[in-house]
């Protein structure tokens, strides 16, 4: 056998093994959905996984037999303040939206509101708007932080 059918016949055969190979990888499915999927809505998800369970925890509380009467009072209190909360939250995207930004998260935690805006270019009169909306929706009490980004 020649030297070029030989070497013709180890390219092919190493381009098939290759090619062979490639094909039965397994696809990653998951990093095709993160790429689709949005900071905040990754963000949003994320917090409502969070509080499902802290009101899931709060109700195996209550269900147990053996929890004392405060227990089941404080994981009432809990979960009124979760759901509360969650309210809130609602509330201020619902109110960040109509000011005609297109997409937003919020995070209320102790007393202070963590807000997300989906939005290219944004200015600090931006900011200051969406700072002194919540401010007016929520009371003065809160320390509100707003952060922009673009997607």
């Amino acid at each position: 056998m020649n030297k070029q059918a030989f070497t013709f016949l180890t390219l092919f055969s190493l381009i098939l093994v290759l090619s062979i190979y490639y094909i039965m990888l397994p696809t990653n499915e998951t990093e095709d959905v993160t790429t689709v999927e949005s900071t905040i809505t990754q963000l949003q998800e994320e917090l409502d996984q969070k509080r499902n369970e802290i009101i899931a925890q709060n109700n195996e509380i209550i269900a147990e037999e053996s929890s004392t009467t405060e227990a089941i009072i404080e994981a009432l209190e809990t979960i009124s303040e979760t759901k509360s909360t969650t309210e809130k939250e609602k509330e201020i995207v619902t109110m960040i939206l109509e000011l005609g930004y297109e997409e937003a998260y919020v995070e209320i935690d102790n007393m202070t509101i963590k807000v997300t805006i989906k939005k290219t270019n944004a200015t600090s009169s931006d900011a200051s708007n969406v700072i002194k909306e919540t401010l007016n929706l929520m009371g003065n009490d809160y320390q509100v932080e707003v952060k922009f980004i673009s997607e």
